[in-house]
């Protein structure tokens, strides 16, 4: 009897073990077996299994295990898994037996799991508008329906345009004229439009109140302020008792109407934007600019004071003797004119109008002028002299390149690098990174480079090819090119004959060379080839010009 029941007892920690094995491998093979009928068994029918094994009870014949078999695949698609054991029969046959665990599918398992722990969303109410029109007013639905519809933009740009076209038709001298009158009635009808797009705008998102509502975003207190103005005007207008510098004011706030289209247009939204945010740092330049000017402007002061002095009369050098009177020879009369001690309208007296001189010069407009009396000035007190100093033109050069270069290209590049730096934080929700996607680019966007090479290396042609791209001859090349064109800057005004038939002669020369170069790399990349590349067709234009004005000049020569 002890004996027997060691038997059980190992038996049955072999069936417990075997169902798990199977179930993993079954699992793992992401299917799992249901056996007919999906029976289960406890404890204690296990045990009267493990006794009728013993007992070697009849095989089971095949007709059953086809329609088991059938059975199975029929009932794969329930969520409880049966697996099948085999439970070795110690004297002879083999007993199919089923044990049925109460386990789902791993994915519905996951997917359960998941709608479990999702939360409902809040149902959001949305708020009265005005206090006055509720979500389901059907007033506030049209006015929705208006505002979302796809040409409702499209159509307020295209008034827009219109306005800002009737703008800058306007006569701003003859105001009364037939051709404003006109005008102003397409204004009427403009602002009545901007009204339409305001009130229903705020109809349908309301006032300020609640989030997303119409006074919460800037561009629509633009929006207002130009209609308001706009509405204001045409009120003082019909009064006749209103000061007309009042309407005119008012008028001015339609010049912000083109403003309007940078809210409708992503892309000028997405500029203004990058400009509004490249002014932060901006000002930390402006200061250092500001900085480096009155720099300037102290050594201007130290240069040029008291130096921008002249009469009237040129012949005059001191305020002393700049009395009296002085005849002026012009083109086609004499007059007697008064002599002036005068001051240029720029100077450097003070640092203050060192500053405005400097500004002026920065601008690139009237600083000819300024420069010239700075290469005229003398002594303090005394008037111009034509050339005086010419080396204070140093100073203007330095200035140059200090702020209308190098400054004016700083705020340039801090607004590239600020707009690119916009489009890298709308490009962080891709999984590449910044590098990865300028070399995703630069794969699409290249062309690969193609060059020509004769097939046969043994024909003539191969070596001449060999020759035509070897780097010695490219350098050959690079050095008549220099040659040359230091030929053709030694020519000068009323140079002697002898030395300009030199440098014609030079110049025949190398449009000689030239043209053999073309004709050597015709005859090594072939006519179609040579003509593909389009630095080849450039030389060959030009040694063709090179040409023409040699025969042209003979031609010449030949007639005298």
């Amino acid at each position: 009897m002890g004996e027997d029941k060691e038997v059980e007892s190992k038996e049955e920690e072999e069936q417990v073990s075997k169902p798990q094995e199977s179930r993993r491998g079954e699992q793992s093979e992401g299917g799992d077996t249901n056996p007919p009928g999906n029976q289960s068994y406890t404890g204690d029918q296990q045990e009267e299994i493990h006794h009728q094994s013993d007992t070697s009870p009849p095989a089971i014949p095949e007709d059953d295990k086809v329609e088991k078999e059938t059975e199975q695949d029929q009932d794969k698609s329930q969520l409880s898994s049966s697996v099948v054991i085999e439970v070795p029969n110690v004297q002879s046959c083999l007993e199919l037996s089923t044990i049925t665990v109460n386990s789902k599918d791993p994915e519905t398992c996951k997917s359960e799991k998941e709608e479990t722990e999702e939360t409902n969303p809040v149902s959001t109410v949305a708020p009265n508008s005005m206090f006055i029109f509720k979500p389901d007013n059907p007033v506030r639905r049209a006015c929705h329906y208006v505002v979302n519809f796809r040409y409702f933009e499209m159509s307020i740009l295209l008034v827009i345009a219109a306005s800002s076209i009737a703008l800058a038709a306007e006569d701003p001298v003859a105001t009364s004229s037939d051709w404003n009158k006109v005008l102003r009635y397409f204004d009427y009808v403009f602002t009545g439009v901007f009204t339409f797009e305001m009130i229903i705008k705020m109809i349908d998102q309301g006032l300020i109140l609640h989030d997303g509502s119409y006074f919460r975003d800037l561009w629509n207190i633009l929006d207002f302020i130009v209609v308001v103005g706009a509405l204001v005007a045409f009120a003082l207008t019909n009064n006749k008792g209103r000061d007309i510098k009042t309407i005119k004011s008012l008028r001015v706030l339609r010049v912000l109407r083109p403003l309007k289209t940078i809210k409708r247009l992503p892309k000028l939204k997405a500029v203004f934007d990058c400009v509004v945010t490249s002014l932060k740092n901006v000002f930390n330049i402006l200061i250092v600019y500001k900085l480096f000017m009155f720099i300037f402007a102290v050594i201007a002061v130290q240069l040029f004071k008291g130096k921008f002095f002249y009469c009237t009369d040129s012949s005059k050098d001191t305020e002393k003797d700049c009395q009296g009177y002085y005849i002026d020879y012009g083109k086609d009369k004499k007059e007697v004119k008064r002599r002036d001690w005068k001051r240029h309208e720029f100077h450097y007296d003070n640092i203050i109008w060192a500053l405005l001189t400097l500004f002026t010069v920065s601008t690139g407009e009237g600083w000819p002028q300024v420069l010239q009396h700075s290469v005229d000035v003398t002594e303090e007190d005394r008037g111009p002299s034509h050339g005086n100093r010419m080396e204070m033109s140093i100073f203007y050069v330095i200035y140059f390149v200090v702020f209308p270069f190098f400054f004016v290209n700083i705020f340039v590049a801090l607004i590239i690098i600020t707009f690119q730096e916009q489009g890298d934080k709308m490009m962080e929700e891709c999984s590449l990174e910044k590098n990865e996607r300028a070399c995703i680019d630069f794969a699409i966007s290249a062309k690969p480079l193609t060059r020509y090479m004769p097939q046969n290396r043994h024909t003539f042609q191969y070596r001449l090819w060999h020759f035509v791209v070897s780097p010695s001859f490219e350098y050959t090349v690079l050095t008549m090119i220099a040659l040359n064109t230091i030929v053709l800057m030694m020519k000068y005004y009323s140079a002697p004959p002898t030395y300009e038939a030199v440098l014609k002669h030079l110049n025949t020369a190398f449009t000689v060379l030239f043209s053999v170069e073309c004709v050597l790399k015709i005859m090594a990349f072939g006519f179609l080839n040579y003509f593909r590349d389009t630095w080849n067709i450039f030389d060959f234009i030009t040694v063709l010009g090179s040409i023409t004005e040699i025969v042209v000049d003979l031609q010449v020569i030949r007639k005298i």
